[in-house]
């Protein structure tokens, strides 16, 4: 039976044909799952970035299909808890990171379960569900990123920025429940494998070459890059900050501030040397990413399982380098919610293809399921993408939808994103990709654009059921 028509035509279907022929059952693929946090595709080359230098992660896209209209509901905890669950935060009530799916959902299944419930063998390295959160029962094992690892040699340097200089501030922010992470960066001043990411794709790499008896389901959560913005010293040295450039907004001036008048957060970059900093070293994070990414799946080459392994790699929700003056992550607008997604299917997704379709992160748990032959559980508020990773092309969904807390909605079609917040009549907005993909300018009460308004907000009260494809 040849492993390609197995991944092309569905698993389970041809296993129980094999099993009523006498033949030996064709083992299920692996799966390897590539979670980045903490930043917006806009950011890699392959999806256009022209001063970020990702080649590993280039080089993957030319084998696999790459989504351009994939979209999450920010910020870290709801998007995660979406994805392994297959559960909307309007369903879980998971709308910020603070609130804990164990006790707000605690009979929902999580995709490793699944996995581990369907007879793979399932493991965890790094940051997959949300810190605290983590589901430990769900996995068949879970390696911290020292587990057999020499101890560090080198001393961390101290980290520079608005987050170092204003720490008693934001201390006493936390104490409020308040604030986030410390917004402070610059080179670490340890080599790769001293990095907790650098351990976390060794420890993948080390899981990829053992032996076992089972299909595997392996993810690896790498942290950067989530602030601080913290890497070896090598990749800050491909990004001289004074050649960055700062994102152009509005009425800003000749350095890309914001008009008098404006304040801006202290505890974020507020300067436009502290910007150019910044983005520099948000730049250094992510091809320290890459390169370890590039280390995984050379490694997985090496093995000769490639071709029955399926790749995902995801980013959590995007990150705001300053568009629209904003840091950070969560407001519904372009850089925040748009995820990167590739998809290397085997048999299924053609090389080098790309997606405009709006789809959804969440939809990776069907998707994973129906390519590997395995059940679909019931009661999932997300729809397999295989259609679409056969066919780019095909009609899909009216839409992606997410939301922002528990008061705002987004909806994005191949064209247009539609926001509504709860109480606000006055505060829609929309956005014409095609004219505007900066989301600039606010059409909402731009008579000319009455019915789409119309028509985007039917289905913001639909819900994703009224989203899903013709039949």
């Amino acid at each position: 039976m040849d492993r390609r028509t197995f991944l092309a035509v569905g698993g389970a279907a041809l296993a129980r044909a094999a099993e009523g022929q006498g033949q030996k059952p064709t083992r299920r693929p692996d799966v390897l799952f590539l979670a980045i946090e903490d930043v917006s595709p806009h950011r890699f080359a392959c999806y256009g970035n022209r001063v970020c230098k990702t080649p590993h992660i280039d080089r993957f896209a030319k084998t696999a299909l790459r989504f351009d209209n994939a979209h999450t509901s920010p910020p870290c905890c709801p998007s995660r808890t979406a994805v392994l669950l297959a559960l909307r935060p309007e369903t879980t009530k998971v709308f910020g990171n603070r609130d804990d799916f164990h006790k707000l959902c605690p009979n929902a299944l999580t995709m490793p379960r699944h996995f581990r419930n369907q007879g793979y063998k399932t493991i965890r390295c790094g940051k997959i569900f949300h810190g605290r959160y983590e589901d430990d029962a769900s996995w068949s094992r879970v390696i911290s990123p020292s587990e057999g690892m020499a101890a560090r040699t080198h001393k961390r340097r101290p980290p520079k920025g608005p987050g170092a200089l204003f720490a008693k501030e934001l201390r006493e922010l936390r104490k409020k429940g308040r604030g986030g992470s410390s917004f402070s960066y610059g080179p670490s001043g340890l080599d790769d494998l001293e990095e907790t990411d650098g351990r976390i794709a060794e420890q993948g790499i080390r899981v990829l070459r053992a032996k076992r008896d089972k299909p595997l389901f392996l993810a690896l959560g790498f942290h950067k890059p989530h602030l601080p913005f913290i890497a070896p010293d090598k990749y800050f040295d491909m990004y001289p900050a004074d050649k960055m450039e700062i994102p152009r907004n509005p009425g800003s001036d000749e350095n890309g501030m914001p008009p008098k008048g404006r304040k801006l957060n202290k505890l974020n970059p507020h300067t436009p040397e502290q910007w150019r900093g910044a983005i520099a070293a948000h730049y250094a994070c992510l091809s320290f990413i890459d390169a370890q990414v590039g280390r995984v799946l050379d490694a997985l080459e090496k093995t000769g399982r490639a071709n029955d392994t399926i790749v995902f790699l995801w980013s959590d929700h995007g990150f705001m380098l300053g568009e629209h003056y904003l840091w950070r992550k969560g407001p519904l607008r372009e850089h925040s919610t748009r995820v990167a997604l590739l998809v290397r299917a085997p048999g299924v997704t053609k090389p080098g293809t790309v997606c405009t379709r709006p789809v959804e992160s969440m939809d990776m748990f069907p998707t994973m399921f129906d390519l590997c032959g395995v059940p679909i559980p019931e009661g999932l508020e997300a729809i397999s993408m295989k259609p679409l990773l056969e066919d780019p092309a095909r009609a899909w969904k009216k839409g992606a939808l997410m939301c922002g807390g528990r008061r705002g909605k987004s909806i994005v079609t191949e064209r247009w994103r539609y926001n509504e917040y709860a109480g606000r009549p006055d505060a829609a907005e929309l956005f014409d990709h095609k004219n505007d993909p900066a989301e600039f300018h606010n059409l909402a009460r731009d008579p000319r654009h009455g019915d789409v308004v119309a028509k985007l907000s039917a289905l913001l009260r639909g819900g994703w059921k009224a989203c899903l494809p013709e039949r």
